[in-house]
C-alpha cells in the first residue's frame, strides 16, 4: 500500500505537544494539469519549545517551506512528510507544494465528464487522505478553523465548508473565491469541490434557516430530482435538531453528486459529496432505491453532530461515528420521513452484511485497538457499520430510548467542537440511565463473533409442555465463548386463510445456555416459532423442523413485513451454515417471493438467488437449479404490472438469472422492448447488454457501437464491464491488461474487474489463478489502499468453487504471503473463508 502509515503512537505523541489555531489554504487549479498549486499557513502552539515533528505533505514536490520565517531543511523529503524541528511556543508554518491530483477517488480527485470534455474535482477525506489536497497534521484530534482561497477557471463554482465571501476576477480565464473559516473541525471533514457544477438551492426555514444546495455535473442535469432530495433533507432538520436537542451547528449545507467515487457518501461539514450514481438517476429505479438514498442522506447529515461536531480522538471509535450514524439514518426514516419501514431494510440489507462479516477468520469486536491507519481503513466493514448498528439498537432497548435521548444532548453540548472516546458517551449515558453500562460494554463490543438462538421444545397433545431457548456461543474461528444477554420478543405465528398471523408475542430477557420461556408453556403449537420477533437482538436465529416446514411454503404469506424479512435472512444464514442445501433455498424462495410485497426484501432475494445457484449449488444440480431459479423470477416479469417497481426488479433479475437457451432469447426480447410497460432506458440496456455478452448472445462490436451511443461516464464503465465478460480467452486476456494498467481510472478499472470474473467462465480463468496470487504483493506495493483493496477481493478466482482453488488461497496464505501486510492477508484470507463456506454447503447437497 502506497503512502505513510501514520501509527497511533505517532498520532498521540503528536497532539501531546501541538495544538493547531488555523490553517489558511490556498488552491490553485489549471485544468488539464497533473497537478496544481497548493499553500497551507498553518498556526499551532507547541508546549515543549524545541520539540520536532513532521506535518503531512504528499506531494510531487515541496516548492518551499518556511517555519517562523526561516527555512525549512526539506532535503531529505520523502514524497510524504516535511520534518520540522526547533519549534517556538507559537508557530507559524508556510508550506507550498506541487501536489498530485487523485485518479483513485483519494486526496483531491480531478475527472473529465465523456460527455463534455469538462473537468471536475472534489476531496476525499477519512483517514490520512485531506494530506493529499493540502499540508496537515492530519489526524482527528488535531483539529482546527479551516480557510480556503481558490483559483480555477471563471465558469467553474466551487464548494466549501463554508458560503464564499468573494468572488474576484483574478485575470480573463480564473476566479478567485474566498472563503472564511470554519469552526474548529478535524481535518478529514474539510472539503473542496470545484467545477462546472449544475446547482439548485432552497432553504431550510425552522428556529436557524439553514442554505441549501444541490450539485451535480452538467451532464446530469436533466435527471436531478431536487424536489424530493431537498424534501428528505428537511425532514432529516427538523427530525435530528428535536431529537438531538441542539440547532444544525454549520453555516450551510451543500449536498454534492460527484464522479469516480469509492464510498457511498462522505460527511464533510457542509459540503456533503455523494456517489452520483446513487444520488442522480438517470434511469428508472424502484422505491428501494429513493429510499436507499433517503437513509443516506440521514447518516450524513447525523454526522454533522456526531462525528463533526463531536469527534472521536483517535480511529479506534471509527466504529461509533459510523454505527451512529447507521442507527440514527434509519430511525429517522422510518420516524421522519415517507420511507416507513426502515429496519425492514436494516435487516435485509444491512445486518446480512454485518453477519456474512462477523463470521470470517478475520472477525473482530466492535472496539479494538486501531494501530495505525492501515487497520482503520481494514476497519470500515460490516462490524463497524450494522453489528455496531444492531448493538446500539440493542442499548436503546437496554436503557430506553428516553434515556439514550437525555444522554445524547447532554453529551453534544458538553463536548461541542471537542473529540471523545467511547467511555465519555457512555458516561452521559449511565447518569441519564442509573445504569452501569461496562457489562454491557464488555460483553456486546469487547467480544467477537455472534451467537445461535435455537428453539428447544417439548410437544404433549398439540401444545407446548415446555419452550426454552438455547444459545451457542459463536463458532471458530472468532474463538470467542460468549454468551451474551439478550432482550428479545418471541412471536407464535399460525396460518388463517392463507396468512400467516402473529397469534402472540412475548418479550423475555435470554441469557446463559438456556432460558425458559415460561409464558408460553401450554400455548397451542403455532405453525411458525419465531425468535427475536422485532429484530431487538443482535444473533443468528433458528427454526423448529415444523416452522421450517410452514417457512417453505408460506415465507410471503407472513402479514408483518419485519417478521418476514427476519425469516428470509434467518434461512439465507442457516444455508450458508450449510444447515439447508441450495435446493432448499431455491424451494423457499420460489414459494416466498410470489407474494412477498417489500421491494427492499425482493431485491436481496433475488440478489441471494443468484448467489445461490452461482456459488452454492453443488454442480451435479447448478445447471438444473439455474434454469429453475431463472424460470421463477421470468413468471414474476410476466405477471408484474405494466410499469412498476416490480417489473424493473424483475427485469434486472432475470438479465442476472437467464440460462438456457429459450431464456437466453427472452434477455435479447427484453432489450428489444418487446415487454409492454418495460422502459429500456439507458441503465437497463446495459444491464442486458452486460448479461448478453457475458453469454455470448453479443458481440464487441455491437458494444462499441453501443458506446457510441452512450458516450457518457455510466456508458463507460457499462462497456468496460460488458467486453471484459465476454466468454472468449482474448476479452480476458484485453480485461487483464485493463485491470492492470495504472493509466486508467480506478472506477473503469473496477468496472472491468467485475465483468471478468462472471459464473459459468471458469475454464476461461483458470489460467489467472496463479497469476492473481503471483502479483497480489506487487499490487497491495504499488497502488493506493482504495485502488489495491479493489483488486485483491474483486479479483479473486470467487466463482472456480473447487478445492484447487482453496488448496491455492490456502497455499499463499501459508507460504507464499504469509510474511505479507496484514491489510493483504486479511482480504485473502476472507476471500478463502468465502469459497471454503461454498464448498461447505455444496457438500451438503
Amino acid at each position: 500500500m502506497t503512502g505513510v502509515n501514520l501509527s497511533k503512537i505517532e498520532a498521540q505523541e503528536r497532539s501531546q505537544h501541538l495544538r493547531v489555531e488555523s490553517y489558511d489554504v490556498t488552491i490553485k487549479v489549471v485544468p488539464g494539469q497533473e497537478t496544481f498549486y497548493s499553500k497551507s499557513v498553518v498556526h499551532f502552539s507547541c508546549n515543549s519549545p524545541g520539540y520536532s515533528t513532521f506535518i503531512d505533505a504528499p506531494a510531487r514536490k515541496i516548492l518551499t517551506a518556511t517555519l517562523n520565517g526561516e527555512p525549512v531543511d526539506i532535503s531529505k523529503y520523502d514524497g510524504e512528510t516535511v520534518f520540522l524541528s526547533g519549534l517556538a511556543d507559537q508557530n507559524e508554518l508556510i508550506i507550498e507544494m506541487d501536489a498530485i491530483f487523485s485518479k483513485n477517488g483519494e486526496g483531491l480527485q480531478y475527472s473529465v465528464d465523456p460527455a463534455d470534455g469538462e473537468a471536475y474535482l472534489y476531496s476525499q477525506g477519512g483517514p490520512a487522505l485531506i494530506r493529499h489536497m493540502y499540508a496537515c497534521f492530519d489526524q482527528p484530534d488535531l483539529k482546527a478553523t479551516f480557510a480556503l482561497t481558490a483559483v480555477v477557471p471563471k465558469h467553474w463554482e466551487v464548494v466549501a465548508n463554508t458560503l464564499p465571501t468573494s468572488k474576484i476576477a483574478a485575470d480573463d480565464n480564473y476566479t478567485t473565491w474566498t472563503f472564511p473559516a470554519t469552526p474548529r473541525l478535524s481535518t478529514y471533514i474539510t472539503a473542496f469541490i470545484a467545477g462546472p457544477y449544475h446547482h439548485v438551492h432552497d432553504e431550510y426555514e425552522g428556529e436557524k434557516n439553514i442554505p441549501l444546495g444541490i450539485y451535480c455535473r452538467k451532464s446530469l442535469a436533466p435527471f436531478l430530482d431536487s424536489d424530493e432530495i431537498f424534501k428528505v433533507t428537511k425532514q432529516g432538520f427538523d427530525f435530528f435538531q428535536k431529537f438531538f436537542g441542539l440547532a444544525y451547528p454549520f453555516e450551510k449545507y451543500d449536498q454534492i453528486a460527484v464522479v469516480d467515487f469509492n464510498w457511498g457518501a462522505m460527511e464533510n461539514v457542509g459540503a456533503v459529496t455523494f456517489k452520483e450514481e446513487l444520488f442522480v438517476y438517470r434511469s428508472k429505479v424502484t422505491e428501494r432505491t429513493y429510499k436507499w438514498r433517503a437513509n443516506t442522506i440521514l447518516h450524513e447529515m447525523s454526522h454533522m453532530w456526531f462525528g463533526n461536531l463531536v469527534t472521536m480522538v483517535w480511529w479506534d471509535d471509527v466504529w461509533l461515528n459510523e454505527s451512529f450514524a447507521e442507527w440514527a439514518a434509519y430511525y429517522a426514516l422510518t420516524e421522519a420521513t415517507d420511507y416507513k419501514n426502515g429496519w425492514v431494510e436494516f435487516n435485509s440489507r444491512r445486518k446480512t452484511w454485518a453477519l456474512r462479516q462477523d463470521q470470517f477468520s478475520s472477525t473482530h469486536p466492535i472496539v479494538q485497538e486501531v494501530r495505525d491507519i492501515e487497520d482503520a481503513n481494514n476497519n470500515f466493514d460490516g462490524i463497524t457499520y450494522a453489528k455496531g448498528a444492531s448493538v446500539l439498537q440493542q442499548l436503546v432497548a437496554h436503557v430506553g430510548i428516553d434515556n439514550f435521548t437525555s444522554g445524547l444532548r447532554t453529551y453534544f453540548k458538553k463536548h461541542a467542537y471537542g473529540n471523545t472516546t467511547l467511555r465519555d458517551l457512555l458516561a452521559e449515558m449511565e447518569i441519564a440511565s442509573g445504569r452501569d453500562l461496562s457489562p454491557w460494554s464488555a460483553t456486546w463490543l469487547e467480544t467477537a463473533g455472534v451467537n445461535t438462538l435455537r428453539p428447544v421444545m417439548e410437544i404433549s397433545n398439540g401444545a407446548y409442555s415446555s419452550l426454552a431457548i438455547s444459545q451457542e456461543p459463536p463458532a471458530m474461528p472468532s474463538g470467542s465463548t460468549q454468551l451474551r444477554p439478550h432482550r428479545l420478543a418471541v412471536g407464535l405465528y399460525d396460518l388463517q386463510h392463507g396468512d400467516l398471523v402473529r397469534r402472540k408475542l412475548v418479550e423475555l430477557d435470554v441469557a446463559g445456555p438456556l432460558t425458559n420461556v415460561a409464558e408460553l408453556t401450554g400455548e397451542k403449537v403455532a405453525d411458525l416459532l419465531l425468535l427475536n420477533d422485532g429484530d431487538m437482538s443482535y444473533a443468528k436465529i433458528r427454526f423448529d423442523k415444523d416452522s421450517l416446514t410452514t417457512l417453505k411454503h408460506h415465507l410471503g404469506a407472513i402479514s408483518d413485513p419485519l417478521a418476514r424479512a427476519l425469516c428470509w435472512s434467518a434461512c439465507w444464514d442457516i444455508l450458508r451454515d450449510a444447515e439447508i442445501s441450495a435446493s432448499d433455498f431455491v424451494d423457499i424462495a420460489i414459494g416466498g417471493l410470489k407474494s412477498e410485497t417489500e421491494i427492499s426484501v425482493l431485491t436481496t432475494v433475488t440478489e441471494q438467488l443468484s448467489t445461490t445457484v452461482d456459488l452454492y449449488a453443488h454442480p451435479s444440480v447448478q445447471l438444473d437449479l439455474r434454469a429453475r431459479a431463472a424460470a421463477q423470477v421470468e413468471l414474476l416479469l410476466n405477471r408484474a404490472e405494466q410499469g412498476s417497481d416490480l417489473q424493473l426488479l424483475f427485469a434486472q433479475a432475470f438479465s442476472r438469472s437467464a440460462a438456457t437457451t429459450e431464456q437466453g432469447q427472452r434477455l435479447l426480447a427484453v432489450l428489444a422492448g418487446e415487454v409492454a410497460g418495460l422502459s429500456v432506458d439507458a441503465d437497463l440496456r446495459w444491464l442486458l447488454l452486460c448479461a448478453l455478452a457475458e453469454r455470448g448472445l453479443i458481440s464487441k462490436n455491437d458494444l462499441d457501437g453501443e458506446l457510441e451511443k452512450d458516450n457518457t461516464t455510466l456508458g463507460t464503465l457499462s462497456h468496460a464491464f460488458a467486453i471484459a465478460a465476454i466468454p472468449t480467452a482474448q476479452a480476458k486476456a484485453d480485461a487483464w491488461l485493463a485491470i492492470v494498467d495504472e493509466s486508467n481510472s480506478n472506477a473503469s478499472r473496477v468496472a472491468s474487474m467485475k465483468g471478468f470474473h462472471r459464473p459459468l467462465q471458469n475454464a476461461l480463468i483458470e489460467s489467472y489463478i496463479p497469476k492473481y496470487f503471483g502479483i497480489l504483493e506487487k499490487i497491495w506495493e504499488g497502488k493506493s489502499l482504495e485502488a489495491a483493496t479493489q483488486f485483491v477481493g474483486l479479483m479473486f478466482p470467487a466463482f472456480a468453487t473447487t478445492h484447487l482453488t482453496l488448496d491455492a488461497a490456502n497455499h499463499w496464505l501459508d507460504a507464499t504471503g504469509k510474511s505479507s501486510p496484514a491489510g493483504l492477508r486479511r482480504l485473502v484470507a476472507e476471500s478463502r473463508d468465502s469459497l471454503a463456506r461454498a464448498l461447505k454447503v455444496q457438500a451438503r447437497q
